[in-house]
């Protein structure tokens, strides 16, 4: 048993459709199927009844409702009694992204960071695509780097906007593009393109699908995957290119090339979350500092 789980438990309850409930915890449908199948099996117990029309409770379902509403009062009150205690509110930073390793300012901009705050104890996290609104909001994480659609119509969210990231194609070096300066709609119109597709992170991924066939390009002829990694090995097989964002290049890669993308309507828009109540006291110098610095 998990916070996470009965987190989403506790919204399907609320809300007896699985799609907004979903929608209201920032993850796709079938992540949160597979929370509640796998409750169920846990518990060795049938809590929902489902079919194409509605989803109800069961008598079980009922009185886990109660006992995990009680219990997640507990967690929340004792989580915030501890950290008050031990002080570590004042002192813990923990940082969620998805992308490379170096991915843009980070490695510059923490080593600075920490240089100027000494006595905060900063911690990454990779995640997923989609996955770090979930945990900007069970606080396992305080401050998210993320697309703007993942975040902005969560009111419990607050963001400052950094900046637009355009598009640049991934392709291994013997490709016959990769001599070129910068690719048009015309050169990779009739190529095999591989991106990731909209089970991760569904609201930032549909707009950047939807903007890519705006542009010229129809990636549904194309293949989609569940990571971006599976993406980025076919490119360096020389059997695909991948349309990703430009601050997502790799240096040093032997096998891979990057070539921006001439068009000012593939895009993602990236931003700096966190959740409104969230006590940390750390989280406001971390913004303040990334605001005058970035």
């Amino acid at each position: 048993m998990d916070i996470h789980r009965m987190k989403c438990f506790l919204r399907l309850a609320e809300e007896l459709h699985f799609s907004r409930a979903a929608e209201k915890e920032c993850m796709a449908q079938s992540t949160m199927s597979q929370q509640i199948h796998n409750l169920e099996d846990e518990l060795d117990a049938r809590l929902f009844i489902r079919n194409n029309r509605s989803v109800q409770l069961t008598p079980a379902g009922e009185y886990l409702k109660q006992e995990f509403s009680r219990l997640l009062e507990n967690y929340e009150a004792a989580k915030h009694e501890v950290r008050r205690i031990a002080g570590q509110a004042k002192n813990m930073l923990s940082i969620g992204y998805h992308g490379p390793f170096n991915w843009m300012f980070f490695q510059s901009i923490f080593q600075k960071f920490k240089s100027t705050y000494p006595e905060i104890e900063l911690s990454l996290m990779m995640e997923n695509w989609g996955d770090i609104p979930a945990k900007l909001m069970s606080e396992e994480i305080d401050v998210g780097f993320l697309e703007v659609a993942e975040v902005e119509e969560n009111k419990q969210i607050e963001s400052c906007y950094l900046y637009r990231d355009y598009t640049c194609f991934a392709l291994h070096k013997s490709h016959p593009l990769a001599g070129k300066q910068i690719l048009r709609e015309k050169d990779v119109k009739n190529e095999h393109i591989v991106m990731v597709d909209t089970s991760i992170g569904r609201k930032s991924m549909e707009l950047c699908h939807k903007r890519l066939i705006q542009s010229g390009i129809d990636i549904r002829k194309g293949t989609l995957m569940k990571k971006f990694e599976s993406c980025m090995a076919m490119a360096s097989t020389g059997v695909a290119i991948v349309p990703m964002p430009r601050s997502f290049k790799q240096e040093n890669q032997n096998e891979i090339v990057y070539i921006d993308y001439d068009s000012t309507e593939t895009y993602v828009d990236i931003c700096m979350a966190w959740l409104k109540e969230n006590t940390n006291s750390t989280i406001a110098a971390f913004i303040e500092y990334i605001k005058n610095n970035l």
